[in-house]
């Protein structure tokens, strides 16, 4: 674990972006080391922890930056763009930082946050756990896979179904009780589990609790909660906001890093009917990929500037406008996964032997397997814009509630 303190004063959105550009080569150079021990490398993670990137979303009371919305989706994306289990990894600290820092209650921020932002939390939010009612808090354990980031972690984000008596407590709309619990480090064992075709480098082990551990009640938060502790009005769009914009990001940015490549490639690779880049055919299809991202990207962006603006004016979102985020993210992968596809093929040998395009392709390919990229995300969100979604309900973060 490293115990890196950010500088002085929280960068703001202008700072970011340039020590991103100022980043790329040492993330560039680290990217291979990073697949080989399947984690971020130690120096790679103390740059970017000390240059403020983990904590892009945590609350300006807590040190953070606070971006908006669209803002930390530009940093992010732009992280990505450079390598793509480097950005994950980074959106990934954007999701649970913003998350716990604006959501726990005061004694639970007092107690994870109590080295402000030298702090690097990790683990897995679905939930594969078991949290039993004791007074004062929980007994919880469990086994939680794709703990993405959880090496360089010193404390640990786990989601858990509570039960009391051995039965799972049902809200009132009959759905399971869950809970996103803190427990520190050590209070896991790290399994030496993470051998994959893609992201190889996000060190997504799988961990687990086999002894219970009691977690206080005030290091730990309903799993829908929207009630913002700190922090500003846009974090009360809550876990679904979060997860939505950070894999948003990181679909954005390897797309056009995957198109990036291809370009350079196309100028130099030479085959039997000539350069690759001065073939007709090509130049064709290579536009249309790239008027897909292009137009992806302006949806995106369109999206989740409508959402700032209606935050920033201090109005709840609408489930047309959450569906519109959560159908943006799902859209995004799907044209993303076309085009490092596209690259890939185009890319022929070269792409074939480890690359920078090799590894877009691997990335993209491991990240759409991800369980909220399924058919009934889309589902759902084609009942919200049909008008066909129950009335009085909302969106959430798998179905309605």
């Amino acid at each position: 674990m490293n115990e890196t303190q950010l500088s002085v004063g929280a960068p703001g959105y202008s700072d970011l972006v340039e020590r991103a550009k100022a980043s790329k080569t040492l993330i560039q150079a680290e990217a291979f080391k990073a697949e080989e021990v399947r984690h971020m490398t130690d120096l790679c993670y103390a740059k970017l922890h000390k240059d403020g990137f983990f904590h892009m979303m945590t609350p300006q009371t807590l040190g953070g930056s606070e971006l908006s919305w669209s803002d930390g989706l530009a940093v992010a994306e732009s992280l990505a763009q450079i390598d793509g289990s480097t950005g994950w990894c980074l959106m990934v600290a954007g999701v649970i930082h913003g998350s716990c820092g604006s959501l726990l209650v005061e004694k639970g921020k007092d107690k994870i946050f109590s080295p402000g932002t030298a702090i690097n939390i990790a683990g897995q939010g679905i939930p594969r756990g078991t949290a039993s009612r004791v007074d004062d808090g929980y007994l919880i354990k469990g086994e939680w896979s794709y703990g993405s980031g959880i090496y360089h972690s010193n404390w640990i984000h786990s989601g858990c179904a509570v039960l009391e008596n051995g039965k799972p407590i049902l809200d009132a709309d009959g759905k399971p009780e869950v809970i996103i619990a803190y427990t520190p480090r050590e209070s896991i064992e790290l399994l030496d589990n993470w051998n994959v075709l893609g992201l190889r480098g996000t060190g997504s082990f799988d961990y687990r609790i086999l002894d219970e551990v009691f977690v206080s009640k005030e290091t730990t938060y309903r799993y829908n909660k929207t009630d913002v502790e700190r922090g500003g009005f846009h974090f009360s769009l809550g876990i679904v906001g979060f997860t939505a914009w950070g894999h948003t990001a990181f679909a954005l940015g390897t797309g056009r890093n995957a198109l990036d490549q291809l370009r350079i490639i196309a100028s130099e690779k030479v085959g039997p009917f000539g350069v690759l880049g001065d073939s007709e055919s090509f130049q064709e299809k290579y536009a249309r990929a790239e008027a897909k991202y292009r137009a992806t990207r302006a949806l995106v962006y369109k999206v989740w500037n409508d959402i700032d603006e209606t935050l920033l004016k201090g109005r709840p979102p609408t489930n047309e406008e959450i569906a519109l985020i959560k159908l943006s993210f799902h859209y995004t992968h799907e044209v993303m996964s076309e085009i490092c596809t596209f690259s890939y093929n185009y890319g022929g040998g070269i792409a074939l032997r480890p690359s920078p395009l090799q590894r877009c392709y691997r990335d993209m390919h491991a990240a759409i397997q991800h369980v909220l990229l399924s058919d009934q995300i889309m589902q759902d969100c084609g009942k919200v814009l049909l008008g066909r979604a129950p009335a009085g309900i909302k969106m959430q973060l798998l179905g309605f509630h």
